[in-house]
């Protein structure tokens, strides 16, 4: 009975991340007029499915209506927008938007203008593909909307995985520990995009993707490559890695590529530590080994000061100090993902990835659904629980910073970005310290020279003063005496007379 409680528990999971994207079928349109010009499907906009599609068409517009106002509008689209425009007749100009590219983008609007607009205009470039907008009130924040931030300038861990749900399987526990536990700057980069399968195009996984990262903690945007997601698969590794190179040779797309992509997103986001796929795929999948393959390239590739990149900015050569594997035989350590934690709820991460994948409803067919929850008769409740390709396992692959003795912790021998802030903090307030302390001590010494001097001046007018007056009371002696004598010779020439 327990058993049976623990699977339907685990079924549960799988299914309530429904709810975020759900939970926008049940808002109430009634509070938001929209009205839309210039869109093929127009009703689509706004019938709370947001794989149901509106494309833009030329001098497009779409006009949001709310009689108690309008604080923030929510958009998902169906595909990577273009930069997008927000008017109201309360602004003094158009509110430009969508500049990072987000599939899910929230944008506030309640601070710029001293009353919120009962109505805005939003337009969008020929061609975008819009699954859903959302106009909200003062103080309304559905718990599914998603305010996602940039991705990382400087991440202390970047997690790079082969397809959208790897995160959640292969890797489970990892993001919510590090990115909520530990608060730490967690950047996520696939290998692969989901917007089209076998050239049908996707409208569901990218979405899928973004629920499952947001819900295991996430909060800075990931990022993907072009390449398209396909399969090959073989228990030999060699064959594996010659099999997916040959599907995507065929497409156009080299080893290289790989490994520049690679390579580009860890000067990108300068990470102190990589987290990647078993070298042979975990069950042997092709991307699996291509991406591990081409992540050991990739380090010495970021890391060579005569390679350029070809993106401008943010070039700059970037030595990762940790490598890990999923898998890895050499230099092994044991995470835990099974320990309650508060900043969780008192969920444990593993749990908490486990929520994560039951975002990704289209993967529940395969054989990954009963790897992560198991099956009513054998539930799978803890990560330990899991033997084949253990989401705790894993292997230091590349280290500059020495070799673990503790365990149990990506950031063994590594200073976080924050902690090295806090360095530098603490070493510019000792710099200052010792500056000020220096500058006191000369202060100090200035004004005991400058006493000294003053003493010293002091003296000498002391000694000066003595002088004039012993040489004053010389002087007296001199003209009294004189005056005696002149007075005493008076008297004798008187006697004589």
């Amino acid at each position: 009975m327990i058993k049976a409680m623990r699977y339907i528990l685990a079924l549960a999971v799988a299914l309530s991340c429904g709810a975020l994207p759900a939970g926008a079928e049940t808002a109430n349109y009634e509070d938001t007029a929209v009205y839309a010009d210039g869109f093929s499907n127009p009703e689509n906009l706004n019938d709370g499915s947001r794989t149901t599609v509106a494309h833009s068409g030329a001098g497009n517009r779409v006009t949001l209506s709310r009689e108690d106002g309008i604080a923030a509008v929510y958009i998902e689209f169906d595909r990577v927008p273009e930069p997008w425009s927000v008017t109201a007749s309360v602004w003094d100009e158009a509110l430009k938007c969508g500049e990072n590219g987000f599939l899910h983008e929230y944008v506030d609007l309640s601070g710029l203008s001293n009353e919120l607009p009962r109505e805005t205009v939003l337009t969008f470039k020929e061609g975008t593909a819009v699954g859903e907008i959302y106009a909200f009130s003062e103080g309304e924040l559905p718990d599914w909307v998603q305010i996602w931030q940039p991705p990382c300038k400087e991440a202390d861990l970047l997690l790079i995985s082969s397809h959208s749900d790897d995160e959640q399987l292969f890797f489970a526990g990892v993001l919510p520990y590090y990115a909520v536990e530990r608060k730490l700057n967690v950047q996520v980069a696939y290998v692969v995009q989901h917007f089209e399968a076998n050239g049908v195009l996707d409208h569901r996984r990218p979405h899928e993707q973004l629920d499952g990262l947001w819900t295991v903690g996430v909060r800075n945007y990931p990022v993907m490559s072009v390449f398209p997601d396909l399969y090959s698969e073989s228990s030999d590794r060699d064959k594996a890695l010659k099999q997916a190179l040959s599907v995507y040779e065929a497409q156009g797309y080299t080893y290289q590529d790989f490994v520049d992509y690679i390579s580009r997103c860890i000067r990108r986001f300068k990470p102190l530590v990589v987290v990647s796929h078993d070298l042979d795929g975990e069950y042997g999948h092709g991307t699996h080994v291509l991406c591990a393959e081409a992540l050991g390239d990739a380090l010495a590739k970021a890391a060579d000061p005569s390679w350029n990149s070809g993106t401008g900015d943010n070039s700059e050569a970037w030595q990762v100090e940790k490598t890990y594997l999923h898998l890895y035989p050499e230099n092994r350590i044991v995470m835990d993902w099974d320990t309650p934690l508060e900043s969780l709820g008192g969920k444990t991460p593993f749990q908490v990835t486990q929520e994560g994948f039951g975002c990704h409803k289209s993967q529940h067919w395969t054989w990954f659904y009963r790897w992560i929850y198991g099956t009513e008769a054998n539930p799978v409740v803890k990560a330990s629980d899991i033997k084949t390709y253990s989401p705790c396992l894993y292997g230091l692959y590349d280290t500059k910073v020495g070799q673990d003795s503790a365990g149990g912790d990506f950031f063994e021998n590594v200073r976080t970005y924050a902690q090295r802030a806090q360095d530098e903090a603490e070493r510019l307030a000792a710099e200052k310290a010792e500056q000020e302390r220096k500058e006191r001590l000369a202060l100090e010494k200035a004004e005991l020279e400058a006493k000294r001097l003053e003493n010293e001046k002091e003296k000498r007018v002391r000694y000066a003063l003595i002088g004039i007056a012993a040489a004053a009371a010389l002087l007296c002696g001199i003209i009294v005496c004189r005056h005696i004598r002149q007075r005493h010779g008076k008297r004798e020439k008187v006697g004589r007379r």
